[in-house]
């Protein structure tokens, strides 16, 4: 396989990555907003942290994403 399938390959798998986050965080949010009325105090800051992080790691998957675009220029 050459270098250049390689990146192809991984730019598939993160944006399938991506996509699986993209469903979780949504859904998270959506979760959160429907009980917000039971949720006080701790019982929303856990979900609220775990939004970021999914979140977080959003943003990091689409980062790797376009790098790895950027690099099948150079190949």
């Amino acid at each position: 396989m050459g270098k250049i399938d390689k990146e192809k390959e991984a730019i598939g798998y993160l944006k399938v990555i991506f996509s699986i986050l993209v469903a979780i965080d949504v859904s998270l949010v959506a979760w959160i907003f429907n009980n917000t009325a039971l949720l006080e105090g701790f019982k929303l800051l856990l979900p609220s942290i775990v939004v970021l992080l999914i979140t977080t790691a959003l943003v990091y998957t689409n980062k790797s994403i376009l790098r790895k675009i950027d690099n099948l220029e150079e190949l």
